[in-house]
């Protein structure tokens, strides 16, 4: 037995390879020990690890018998019901699966609350993040400061821009599917409601001029809001316009 390591599984397959060298009538049997890890920003580094084993090639020898007879025809296998019992989760296994995912973001989340305030350490700001809810797939942390307005930014991009790094996080770190909300001092209450004026302040803008707004790039929360907030109406339309994170909204006329 015998570890190799390398920046991928494959290499250090390769290097099994290279440094054994196995014959024709050999091969290598892999086990993988760990998988690489590149970290986040830097930390949390790991490289693959294999265990290779050299063994001997079975070989069978065939019959006369076998040698004369044809190769059976493997029978046409039907494929299998969506709907069969053997398709279906046991309600026990999908609550196991449940309780297993929620102490992956619980113990994630606590990651990220030492990353975020390692982060804003880092920017020069005194964060202290507390986890005031959490379930399944949400995620909400208030940042508590005493400097709002640095932690929200201008427009709200830096918590913005905090608030996806946080789902990329959860998400790297194998908490995948989990919506994450910062907040601070209520903003996003106060946001809410600037949101809701700004989409009725726009839809009147764009029946009086009979021209398309192009409003700045928002988070998919306030696009979702502004959505819905004119679906109703009957003079404009709306529609998600860029890519993020400079995705935005655009309003136009009906008709």
């Amino acid at each position: 037995m015998a570890v190799f390591t390398g920046t991928t599984i494959e290499e250090a397959k390769e290097k099994a390879r290279t440094q054994l060298k196995p014959t024709v009538n050999q091969t290598i049997e892999f086990a993988v020990l760990q998988q690489p890890q590149h970290g986040f920003l830097g930390i949390g580094r790991r490289q693959a690890q294999v265990d290779a084993v050299i063994k001997d090639k079975e070989i069978a020898m065939p019959s006369l018998e076998e040698k004369d007879e044809q190769p059976a025809k493997e029978p046409e296998q039907k494929p299998a019901s969506l709907n069969s019992a053997e398709d279906e989760l046991d309600p026990a296994e999908i609550k196991r699966r449940q309780q297993a995912n929620l102490k992956k973001v619980q113990a994630t989340s606590k990651e990220l609350v030492e990353y975020l305030r390692t982060v804003f350490k880092e920017l020069g700001i005194a964060v202290e993040p507390r986890i005031v809810n959490l379930e399944a797939h949400d995620l909400k942390i208030n940042l508590q400061t005493e400097e709002n307005g640095r932690v929200i930014g201008k427009h709200g991009r830096r918590i913005n821009a905090m608030e996806q790094l946080s789902n990329i996080f959860m998400d790297y770190h194998g908490a995948a599917k989990v919506n994450v909300e910062l907040d601070t001092s209520s903003y996003r209450e106060r946001r809410q409601e600037a949101v809701h004026n700004l989409a009725q302040k726009a839809a009147m803008e764009v029946v009086a001029s009979g021209k398309a707004v192009f409003m700045d790039p928002m988070p998919a929360r306030e696009r979702k809001q502004i959505h819905h907030e004119l679906e109703n109406n009957h003079h404009v339309k709306t529609y998600s316009h860029g890519r993020e994170p400079y995705r935005s909204i655009v309003i136009a006329p009906k008709d």
